[in-house]
């Protein structure tokens, strides 16, 4: 008597060999595959159809809220911009001249364009309506609360 089981036989042209015979059905099997189906169609049209009138609409309110935020730090995010680029600057022309080398060109023209976008934010408030003018956009006045 094995405690194995019957032994396996290698296959051959009329024996499939072991692993092979016959598996028994298990009841219900057809309508589980049928229930796994119908969920994952389920989830499939779920995504393609509720998605493309969802997402816009919270991508749109997270980037307002962004917007929002980074209108409130402006002003002290510009502060910052210009003691960074003031700082750059005394550091760039300290290590000139610590080290007896000459600045890049490369390095000159990032800072110049760093300083030329600092200086643009922080007199933003003052171009502003010259800017509006010249491309033609006017901004309405408030209406007086009643």
């Amino acid at each position: 008597m094995s405690v194995i089981g019957p032994s396996c036989d290698l296959p051959s042209e009329t024996s499939p060999g072991c692993g092979c015979a016959e598996k028994a059905v298990q009841p219900g099997g057809k309508a589980a595959g049928a229930a796994v189906t119908t969920a994952v169609v389920a989830a499939a049209c779920t995504a393609c159809c509720v998605l493309p009138f969802t997402l816009p609409a919270v991508v749109l309110a997270s980037a307002g809220g962004l917007i929002a935020v980074l209108d409130h730090a402006h002003g002290l995010m510009t502060k910052l911009a210009i003691a960074v680029a003031i700082c750059a600057w005394g550091w760039i022309v300290w290590r000139s001249r610590t080290s007896g080398l000459k600045i890049r060109s490369s390095v000159l023209a990032a800072m110049c364009a760093a300083t030329v976008l600092t200086a643009t934010a922080a007199l933003w408030p003052v171009m502003e309506p010259a800017v509006f003018h010249a491309l033609g956009v006017v901004k309405k006045p408030k209406a007086p609360a009643s």
